[in-house]
């Protein structure tokens, strides 16, 4: 949501943040920090894990001093906190994991109707478009293995999974990992939609419709 700030509101608002930055506020910059530490371990729970108790500490304690954030809401907060952490992780599945996590929130909060599939089609369709909550993520590890296996993973330099993340209709957000037979048919959609040629084996398309990857139904 976009709206306007008054400008003494703005002021006053930087004038806080500022003070928080500098620990000038008390008991209120503790508070500040603890919110925050709520926000991020609720958003990104195994990145969380990952990082450690004391690493996060000191995470947020940066952040507010040298980075800080220019909105307040979660949403924003949050966001402003992964720009914030992305040049500061070191090589190794923190980066990718708090990207992740990220990325589901934001397909869950995205505003835009997904179709109702038509469960019983009585007829092929012709004309499929992709979930237009759709996100692709490319990872340098299996999403689905532990911490440990993962960080092997990037030790053998295995190549990368890719993944589809979508929101249904019935606002469940979904990571679908993708074949290469997915990858392929895939990359046959143009500005989100494609025709199905007669000739085409329908099973990709029920499969894809079924799982609500994509949709024969157009949102405008």
């Amino acid at each position: 949501m976009n709206t306007r700030i008054a400008l003494d509101a703005a002021s006053e608002a930087e004038r806080r943040c500022q003070a928080v930055r500098r620990g000038d506020l008390g008991p209120y910059g503790e508070l500040v920090r603890v919110n925050a530490q709520e926000l991020v371990t609720t958003m990104f729970p195994r990145f969380t894990q990952y990082r450690g108790a004391e690493c996060l500490r000191q995470d947020i304690d940066a952040f507010y001093k040298c980075f800080g954030a220019t909105r307040a809401e979660f949403i924003h907060l949050a966001t402003e906190f992964v720009r914030f952490m992305q040049p500061r992780l070191p090589q190794g599945i923190g980066r990718p994991l708090i990207e992740y996590e990220w990325m589901l929130f934001d397909v869950e909060v995205d505003k835009t109707p997904v179709p109702r599939p038509d469960g019983q089609q009585t007829r092929r369709p012709t004309h499929v478009y992709l979930n237009p909550t759709v996100r692709w993520l490319a990872t340098p590890f299996d999403l689905y293995a532990d911490d440990q296996q993962a960080a092997q993973a990037l030790l053998n330099h295995d190549a990368p999974y890719a993944y589809a993340i979508f929101r249904t209709f019935d606002h469940r957000v979904m990571t679908q990992r993708l074949s290469n037979q997915d990858i392929a048919a895939l990359s046959f959609f143009t500005d989100g939609e494609r025709f199905i040629s007669s000739e085409e084996s329908a099973n990709w398309f029920t499969h894809a419709l079924a799982h609500e990857l994509i949709t024969s139904h157009h949102e405008h």
